[in-house]
């Protein structure tokens, strides 16, 4: 499907550029809309989406796809004036990190307007081939797959769910590691120890600790924060690693290490083929950061 008019909402911002660039090299026409005063696209318009100007229908005018590159709050805020000047066969995609209240909006105001939702499971800053995206789609036998064929073009692997599938996933490759790497940090700053003392003498799993906490503290904390605070899923998840702390310091304090062993057994199992593959990714990392010292 060949030049189609696409408009990016939020196009400034790092998922908005990633795809303006994806589409607009694929053929197809990008417009840009974000609220600083310009734009690397060839057509741009700078709006508040939270205050958009009375003449936006012109800027929809012909356009068969509008792409949501906003957090979710602002997202679902802009999709009633956004519905408002279009036709109900425009498509609407979501690049929100967690996709069922916008879609369950989306629906609530609009029923048959057709939604597929986007999210790259990596920075916009690094090289797409071979990367993983999920595609959420309403059904399996999605209509827009000239969207697929765009992302594979450019050798990005596609997994396709569904949204609510897609949030109870995202609660887990997301909400968890970085809710424990926050909490690493949090701790490692309640610690008087001598940062430097620390990083003379850190072993592998340590430096690789510190290595993820610091990509996350170079970037901008506004991910982090909708990550933890977007995702409906996020409460119980949190909750979910204070049980599980609590109950290695009773194993511990009670110095049953049977349970701890037992426990060991039952990770290895829910691990299952897949423990001597992430086994192998410990072992490249840890002679990276030897070979490195």
């Amino acid at each position: 499907m060949n030049n189609l008019k696409i408009v990016i909402l939020g196009s400034n911002g790092a998922i908005g550029s990633f795809l303006g660039r994806i589409f607009s090299t694929s053929g197809h026409t990008v417009h840009g809309i974000d609220k600083q005063l310009s734009g690397n696209y060839t057509s741009y318009s700078q709006i508040d989406l939270l205050d958009p100007i009375s003449n936006i229908d012109e800027i929809f005018n012909e356009a068969d796809v509008i792409i949501f590159t906003l957090p979710e709050t602002v997202a679902i805020k802009a999709l009633p004036w956004v519905l408002s000047a279009i036709n109900d066969n425009v498509l609407i995609v979501s690049t929100c990190s967690v996709q069922e209240p916008f879609y369950s909006s989306l629906k609530t105001i609009s029923p048959q307007q057709p939604f597929i939702g986007i999210n790259p499971m990596f920075s916009p800053s690094l090289q797409e081939k071979n990367r993983p995206v999920i595609l959420i789609i309403e059904d399996m036998h999605n209509e827009h797959g000239w969207i697929e064929l765009v992302l594979t073009k450019f050798q990005m692997r596609i997994t396709k769910m569904r949204p609510k599938e897609h949030d109870k996933v995202m609660a887990l490759c997301q909400v968890l590691p970085h809710a424990l790497i926050l909490a690493f940090g949090l701790a490692l700053k309640a610690n008087s120890i001598d940062i430097n003392v620390l990083y003379n003498i850190t072993p592998p799993p340590m430096r690789t600790m510190l290595a993820l906490l610091s990509r996350l503290l170079v970037n901008p904390k506004e991910i982090y924060w909708d990550i933890q605070y977007e995702n409906y899923m996020a409460v119980e998840i949190r909750k979910n690693i204070l049980d599980e702390l609590s109950l290695l310091d009773s194993m511990v304090q009670s110095g049953d290490k049977v349970e701890f062993n037992h426990s060991l057994d039952e990770i290895k199992l829910k691990l299952g083929e897949w423990l001597y593959t992430s086994y192998t990714d410990c072992q490249h990392i840890f002679q990276i950061l030897n070979e490195d010292k």
